[in-house]
C-alpha cells in the first residue's frame, strides 16, 4: 500500500527495542497505524462519502494511559503533524478495529468503518464476519448470516468470542467498547454467577460430568446413537445446574489444549473423548452454523479417521463401522457450517479437506 514509505524501514523497525517491547496486540496496531498515516493528505482531501470520512466519524476512545504505538515511517514522513494524526486515528482503534482471520487463525487488525457503524454486538449473534483474501487486492470483509433473519430483526455480530467466560466478556466489552452486553447468554451468565470450579482434571467425578455434558448436547453417542447438535440457539438456557461448573474460566482452555495435544500426538482414544466433549461445549454455547463448530467438527472427523486407520480398538465399545458413522456425522456438521461460512479466497482450506475426507469415508 505504501511500499516506499514503510517497507524500506520495516526490518529495522521490527527489531528495534520500541517495537519489541510491545504486546502482540500493540505490534499489529503499530503496523496498521503506520499504514494509515503514511500518506497524511488522504485524511484532508477525501470526500464526505469516502470510507476515510466514515472512519473519522467513528467515536474516539483514547487509551486511559495515553499510549500510542511507535510508527514505521521514514524521517521525512515522521513529522509533528503525522504524530498528531496518529494520535487522533489511534483513539478510534480500540472500539472499532476488527481482528482479521483466515480459517479462524488471527493474522492482522483491520479498519472497516461501515461495519463499525452498522453492526452491533451480541454474544448470541445471527451473523459473523469473514475476510476474503484476493491476490493483489485489499482484504474484503463479508458478513455471513447464520440463520434466517426476520424482517426488522437487527443483524448482530460478535465483537469477541462468545465462549469466553461471562465476566471476561463483560470486562472486555466495557473497557474496549463502553457498554455491557444484555444478550440472553449474558443474562444467563449473570444468573449462574459465581460459577463453581469443576472437579479435578482426570477424576472420575469429572469424567461422569462430561458424560452428562455430551448427552445433553449431542445425544447418547456412547450407545452408538448418531450425534446431533441443537438446531436453535440458546441451548445454554437448559443447562442443568450440575453442569454450570463447565462455564468456569479454567475449564475450556484446559479441554481445548488437551484435545489439540491428543489429536496430534495421541492417544487417539483420549482425543476422541476430548473432542466430543469440546463439541458438546461448543454446541451448548455457540448458535448453530457458528464457524468454530464447523472447524472443530472437521478436526474431530480427522481424528476419528486417524483412529480408524491406526487403532480401531482405541475407542472403547466402538467398532470400525460405528467409528466411521461418527466420523461421517462430524464431517456433516462441519460441512453445513463451513459451506454456510463459504470460502475465504485462498486455495485449499477446510472445504477442500471436507471434500477429501468425505471421499475416504464413503460406505
Amino acid at each position: 500500500m505504501h511500499h516506499k514509505k514503510i517497507c524500506k524501514h520495516y526490518n529495522a523497525f521490527v527489531v528495534s527495542w520500541k517495537y519489541q517491547a510491545l504486546t502482540t496486540h500493540d505490534k499489529v496496531d503499530a503496523l496498521l497505524l503506520s499504514q494509515l498515516v503514511a500518506d497524511p493528505d488522504i485524511w484532508r482531501t477525501s470526500p464526505s462519502s469516502d470510507p476515510v470520512s466514515s472512519f473519522l466519524d467513528l467515536i474516539k476512545v483514547p487509551r486511559p494511559d495515553g499510549f500510542v504505538p511507535p510508527l514505521c515511517l521514514s524521517k521525512g514522513v515522521h513529522t509533528t503533524d503525522t504524530v498528531a494524526l496518529a494520535e487522533d486515528l489511534y483513539a478510534r482503534f480500540s472500539n472499532n478495529n476488527f481482528v482479521l482471520h483466515s480459517h479462524l487463525d488471527s493474522y492482522a487488525h483491520g479498519v472497516f468503518p461501515l461495519a463499525s457503524r452498522y453492526f452491533n454486538h451480541s454474544c448470541v449473534p445471527n451473523a459473523v464476519c469473514k475476510y476474503v483474501i484476493t491476490p493483489l487486492e485489499l482484504v474484503r470483509m463479508e458478513v455471513v448470516v447464520l440463520r434466517d433473519i426476520n424482517e426488522r430483526e437487527e443483524v448482530t455480530i460478535p465483537y469477541l468470542d462468545p465462549a469466553l467466560p461471562f465476566q471476561t466478556r463483560q470486562d472486555a466489552l466495557r473497557v474496549n467498547y463502553g457498554f455491557e452486553c444484555a444478550c440472553s447468554l449474558c443474562a444467563f451468565g449473570r444468573r449462574v454467577e459465581p460459577v463453581p470450579k469443576p472437579p479435578t482434571q482426570g477424576s472420575a467425578e469429572l469424567r461422569a460430568l462430561e458424560d452428562v455434558l455430551r448427552s445433553f448436547s449431542l445425544g447418547d453417542v456412547s450407545q452408538g446413537q448418531g450425534m446431533r447438535v441443537p438446531a436453535a440457539p440458546g441451548a445454554f438456557e437448559r443447562l442443568p445446574k450440575e453442569l454450570h461448573c463447565v462455564l468456569h474460566e479454567s475449564y475450556l482452555p484446559f479441554l481445548s489444549e488437551a484435545f489439540s495435544k491428543a489429536s496430534h500426538e495421541g492417544p487417539y482414544g483420549d482425543a476422541v473423548e476430548r473432542g466430543l466433549t469440546l463439541l458438546a461445549f461448543y454446541a451448548m454455547i455457540y448458535p448453530p452454523s457458528y464457524p468454530q463448530i464447523g472447524m472443530h467438527t472437521l478436526e474431530l472427523a480427522k481424528t476419528l479417521w486417524n483412529v480408524i486407520c491406526t487403532d480401531v480398538g482405541a475407542v472403547t465399545g466402538a467398532d470400525e463401522g460405528q467409528l466411521k458413522g461418527h466420523a461421517r456425522a462430524a464431517l456433516n456438521f462441519a460441512a453445513v457450517g463451513l459451506r454456510n461460512f463459504g470460502p475465504e479466497g485462498d486455495l485449499g482450506g477446510p472445504l477442500e479437506e471436507v471434500r477429501v475426507l468425505a471421499g475416504l469415508l464413503q460406505p
